[in-house]
């Protein structure tokens, strides 16, 4: 029932953001100075590292900070506009126009009363409050209007509450970098603004905030992927479809867009426990004896044992552990190694059920040859509500039948996962 009020609440929000500007304006006044610019560049710069104010549910954005020292300086007003023109990438132009619309009028709302917080606090001469309570009041509404709008759109029976706890840990970055900002621009004018800006992003580049973290994440998934080749070249074929047609579903379905990145890095590792199972059981064309079969049954739980031993960072453990020992889980509750039914089964898994079923059939095994896809269908929507959840099912025709439709490659190896939302 409470999807029904999903994109209603975005275009409301949205809404509101235009109507707060357009009051402000009213109430202060339409002057235009060209030092606004520099804050649009500089936000548009930066979103080409981050499309939203929280990535990953944890990492920290300079969203806010760039834009204080227009709320200081320019008022309500601009700084709304600033943050709801300045962040957008065209990566995030990609998603549907309400989601946009969203994004844009959250930001807005989100500058525009932090800078009424930061006026009733006491404004540039009380400084020592006035900068938290501003920071307080972004926070509070931009990723509360998040929280509410993720709300709105899962099938989760309550908010996701620790979005919010690992938000808080950015509150005093935030505040230190603000103040760092407004510092460079009040003595400096807008070439201190600019010096700021790029003194941060060389630190950010570095360890500091995690770029060695993820250029070591990538390269490890690359090394488990030339091991998975170096065993069965179809496994690392099979593990690069399921990713790409994953990602494509957890889109359609509406997955949150902080998480997708790491669903489709995470569904390259679904089969990863199969680097454990002897080849003459992998390779094996006739049937599996009930030896082997239980066998080949441990691989999920041996690839959760196996990515223990791996340092990934803790926003991408959950999703990884769950698409890799849940996705041979069936929606009846007859699947294995837990025998999880329904919506105990993680999203992340079921979504990848479906991508891994789908390539199953399509794709060549030693043992078969490739279904055509009107038999995948059919054979999809006969699983449904059994093995598969069956609204997914109908998601992935859906894509599957447009992809046909406008005659687009139904395969895509050597997709990239490093393709960051």
């Amino acid at each position: 029932m409470r999807q029904k009020l999903f994109k209603p609440y975005l275009v409301g929000c949205a809404a509101a953001a235009v109507a707060f500007q357009v009051i402000t304006f009213l109430s202060s006044g339409f002057a235009l100075d060209f030092r606004l610019a520099i804050f649009l560049i500089l936000l548009l710069v930066n979103a080409h590292y981050q499309v939203i104010s929280v990535e990953n549910k944890s990492s920290f954005s300079i969203t806010f900070p760039l834009v204080f020292p227009a709320i200081v300086f320019f008022g309500p007003a601009w700084a709304s506009v600033i943050a709801t023109f300045g962040p957008i990438s065209l990566d995030e132009l990609e998603l549907e126009w309400p989601i946009i619309a969203f994004n844009r009028g959250s930001l807005g709302l989100a500058a525009g009363v932090s800078a009424l917080a930061f006026q009733w606090a006491g404004g540039e001469a009380f400084l020592v409050r006035s900068l938290p309570a501003a920071v307080f009041a972004y926070s509070l509404i931009n990723h509360g209007l998040f929280m509410v709008g993720d709300f709105l759109r899962s099938d989760q029976p309550s908010p996701d509450w620790s979005f919010l706890g690992n938000t808080l840990k950015t509150i005093v970055p935030s505040i230190a970098l603000s103040a760092l900002f407004l510092a460079a621009y009040a003595r400096y004018d807008v070439l201190g603004l600019i010096g700021a800006f790029f003194i941060y992003v060389v630190v950010r580049s570095g360890a500091l905030l995690g770029h060695l973290e993820s250029n070591y994440r990538i390269a490890l998934i690359r090394v488990l992927l030339r091991a998975a080749y170096a065993k069965d070249p179809t496994l690392m074929a099979h593990l690069e479809n399921v990713a790409y047609y994953s990602k494509r579903l957890a889109k359609a379905c509406n997955y949150p867009i902080w998480r997708l990145h790491i669903l489709d890095e995470a569904a390259y590792f679904h089969d990863i426990g199969k680097l454990e199972i002897d080849d003459a059981i992998l390779k094996k064309i006739g049937k599996l004896t009930p030896d082997e079969y239980s066998e080949m049954k441990s691989h999920p739980t041996r690839g959760v044992e196996f990515l223990q031993e791996v340092p990934l960072p803790r926003s991408y453990k959950g999703i990884v552990e769950n698409i890799t020992g849940c996705h041979h889980e069936r929606y009846d509750g007859t699947g294995y190694p837990h025998g999880l039914k329904g919506i105990e089964i993680p999203l992340e898994a079921r979504i990848v059920a479906v991508a891994d079923t789908w390539d199953a059939m399509v794709g060549k095994r030693c043992y078969r040859k490739a279904m055509s896809v009107p038999e995948a269908i059919a054979e999809l929507r006969r699983v449904k509500g059994t093995q598969l959840d069956p609204e997914l099912v109908e998601r992935f025709i859906e894509i599957v039948e447009n992809d046909n439709q406008h005659k687009q490659p139904l395969h895509a190896l050597n997709q990239s996962p490093l393709h960051v939302l």
